[in-house]
């Protein structure tokens, strides 16, 4: 079994890259459960077409007790199966306890266990909190990919993820690579590969930006699902190969910077406009 996570910064469009990388696995025959681990609750749509689906959360409300793994996900495109973790209600839980309920519930129904090919969760990237950085110290995923793009703040928050990690590696949990979701098809691919060298890791794949993906998001559909033959899923196939080929010898552990350093690596590239 896959036990993957996916990490980046708000706005990075990771749940858009999460969402195609489940539609990848499960074209090559794999059974997937994608996760949301955030209260947008927001992850799935590009596989439901819109579709806002029960939150764990508001299950629980209705019903303590669950008795089937069937209860807890909804299927969807391509059989994915789909679990979105809470929608934040005033004057209820705080959101890290409900990312403690949701393991628990796990733990009862044993969802985790041989039930899926892959588990993918997508993460909210704030692991500054404790309750958020919970599941590293548990050990409920084992890869993890962090996406980032040609811009400072997401690189910014990948240093402080790989913090994160280096916290709680002794539990077997480590980095594979960097996806770059491009935000721009000219971008200084030199400037990314130089931090991600610096801090020790390697970029998997380089996502371009494309339109195909773009109109796929207004129809919350996966590019998959909204044009079979779109040059892009080219892309996420490679990508979802190459994690089922990473071997665990190849594990890395990052070597992330302190903010001092970080800034002092920043002020030595320079970024021109195009029509200078």
């Amino acid at each position: 079994m896959e036990r993957i996570a996916i990490y980046g910064k708000w706005g990075i469009w990771k749940s858009t890259i999460s969402c195609n990388i489940s539609a990848s696995f499960s074209k090559f025959w794999k059974s997937v459960l994608q996760v949301w681990c955030d209260p947008k609750a927001d992850s799935t749509k590009k596989i439901t077409g819109w579709k806002r689906i029960s939150t764990m959360m508001e299950m629980l409300s209705r019903n303590d007790d669950f008795v089937s793994i069937n209860e807890l996900t909804i299927k969807w495109f391509n059989w994915i199966d789909c679990i979105e973790a809470w929608w934040p209600i005033p004057w209820t839980w705080c959101a890290w306890r409900w990312i403690s309920k949701m393991f628990e519930v796990f733990d009862d129904v044993q969802l985790l266990d041989e039930n899926y090919d892959v588990i993918l969760f997508d993460v909210l990237w704030d692991v500054v909190c404790w309750w958020f950085a919970s599941p590293l110290r548990l050990w409920y995923w084992e890869k993890i990919f962090i996406v980032i793009s040609e811009e400072i703040m997401s690189m910014y928050a990948c240093n402080n993820i790989c913090r994160a990690v280096n916290q709680y590696n002794k539990n077997g949990i480590y980095i594979w690579w960097i996806i770059v979701n491009a935000r721009s098809n000219t971008i200084n691919k030199d400037i990314i590969n130089k931090f991600v060298e610096k801090i020790w890791l390697n970029v998997i794949a380089y996502i371009p930006r494309s339109e195909m993906i773009s109109c796929a998001e207004y129809k919350a559909k996966t590019v998959l699902e909204y044009n079979s033959k779109a040059e892009v899923i080219n892309k996420f196939d490679k990508l979802v190969n190459d994690i089922i080929n990473l071997k665990k010898q190849n594990k890395k552990l990052p070597k992330p910077m302190n903010d001092e350093d970080f800034d002092e690596f920043f002020k030595s590239f320079e970024i021109k406009p195009n029509w200078l």
